[in-house]
């Protein structure tokens, strides 16, 4: 699978901004003497919008750039400038659903730490219906839960198939107690989650028990995802969510590195903690048999 054009973006964004800089030219210099907007040059830089790659090439043209890195270039403004299946849903979906969509498009793995809720990419059409009433007030006005639900559905599809992202979650075993939505849609869910990690080769599903011990690390305080690609031009990419948007940390960014490297070690101490595989189902299926007796 093609990596997402979002993905391509921020890289592009990150290697123009750098191309610039490296030729000495102020945002002002390069729109005058290449006749862009400055407003326009901004936004590549910044990874704002979708961009004709002809307009990267007329600034490349002013900029001091070898045969090989004009290749590179242009290679990542032709993939930004694909659009992405989530921009036809637009403020329907979500921005949030449709802001993971743009990133977890091509992943070689992502692995992620979910302390509240059931990972997007697992959850079953009736949580998802439960949650979008949960959580209306987060949402545009533009906001439809069909389309949102039909969109996840498109989501959720890329754990299928031979080039399927390795898919690795560790849920915490709060997520399985808490009612965040009726009985018998909880015990669905926890059974659709038990299924995936039987049947997908693709998908491990991790609990981190009540009883497990905790460090300084392994004391996460929100959900995150971290995001790796095979393709030599990406960017490893962490997603923390919070309550009110999610933040975006790229491994090209000199100010992000010592982020990434709280959540690197999150994760490797999260692994640590957490039930195997095996010991994992158990406790989904403990937790799905309560929610039945409840019914």
């Amino acid at each position: 699978m093609a990596i997402s054009p979002y993905v391509y973006r921020l890289v592009l964004a990150e290697r123009m901004l750098d191309l610039r800089q490296q030729a000495g030219l102020k945002t002002e210099d390069l729109s005058s003497a290449s006749r862009i907007q400055r407003q326009k040059i901004s936004h590549i830089e910044t990874a704002k919008q979708r961009v004709d790659p002809e307009v990267i090439r007329q600034l490349l043209a002013h900029l001091d750039v070898q045969a090989h890195q004009f290749d590179s270039v242009m290679r990542l403004a032709a993939g930004s400038a694909e659009p992405g299946w989530w921009e036809r849903f637009d403020d329907e979906m979500g921005p949030r659903q449709a802001f993971a969509a743009a990133i977890e498009q091509g992943a070689r793995s992502i692995f992620q730490f979910q302390p509240f809720l059931m990972p997007g990419l697992l959850q079953t059409r009736n949580f998802a219906a439960v949650r979008a009433v949960a959580d209306r007030s987060a949402n545009s006005r533009r906001f439809s839960k069909a389309r949102m639900l039909e969109a996840r559905e498109k989501r959720q599809a890329i754990l299928a198939g031979a080039d399927a992202p390795r898919f690795q979650v560790i849920i915490d075993e709060g997520v399985l107690r808490r009612r965040s939505a009726p009985p018998d849609v909880m015990h669905e869910q926890i059974e659709h989650i038990i299924g995936s990690a039987l049947n997908k080769c693709s998908v491990t599903v991790r609990i981190l028990p009540f009883e497990a011990a905790s460090n300084e690390h392994a004391q996460a305080r929100t959900a995150f995802t971290q995001y790796a690609f095979t393709d030599p031009e990406a960017l490893d990419i962490t997603m923390v969510d919070t309550n009110v948007e999610d933040h975006l940390y790229q491994s090209h960014h000199t100010n992000d590195k010592d982020k990434l490297a709280v959540f690197a070690g999150l994760a490797s101490e999260l692994r640590e903690a957490a039930l195997s595989p095996a010991e994992s189902i158990e406790r989904l299926t403990e937790a799905a048999e309560a929610f039945l007796s409840r019914r």
